[in-house]
């Protein structure tokens, strides 16, 4: 069957590179790799790449705001708009939902569909007050 997700580097859960044994880069490719992408382009601020300005997300700004109806529901459409324009995930099927915001941070939960694929993909993203992020992918 066709790898229609691509290849990637493979990135830890702290998106650091992993070394293979051998020592080079080690990859991952298919629905790993669409997932991967996704995490970070979540992970990534908007505008910070000098090559593609374009890419990322501002989730991180949310970070110091106030607990209020508009700022989740501006921080859910920010995650599902930025989910939503990977080409590899079937359009409107991205969903979140913030389930967790005190002093300490924010809990996001989000999942959505890659196509070809029966089962959607879940990812738990947390930030924290000081602004670290953690993007784990759940679907187990």
């Amino acid at each position: 069957m066709e790898n229609i997700y691509g290849f990637d580097m493979l990135l830890d859960e702290s998106l650091q590179a992993v070394v293979a044994a051998n020592g080079e880069a080690a990859i991952t490719e298919g629905v790993r790799a669409a997932v991967q992408d996704i995490r970070l382009r979540l992970a990534t601020p908007l505008g910070s790449l000098f090559y593609d300005k374009a890419f990322g997300s501002e989730i991180y700004l949310y970070a110091k705001d106030e607990n209020t109806v508009t700022n989740r529901m501006a921080l859910v459409n920010e995650v599902v708009y930025r989910i939503g324009l990977d080409p590899r995930v079937v359009p409107m099927s991205a969903q979140a939902m913030v389930s967790g915001w005190d002093h300490t941070g924010i809990v996001i939960q989000a999942e959505a569909r890659l196509i070809n694929e029966n089962h959607k993909f879940n990812l738990v993203m947390e930030i924290g007050a000081n602004m670290e992020m953690v993007i784990k992918d759940v679907t187990g």
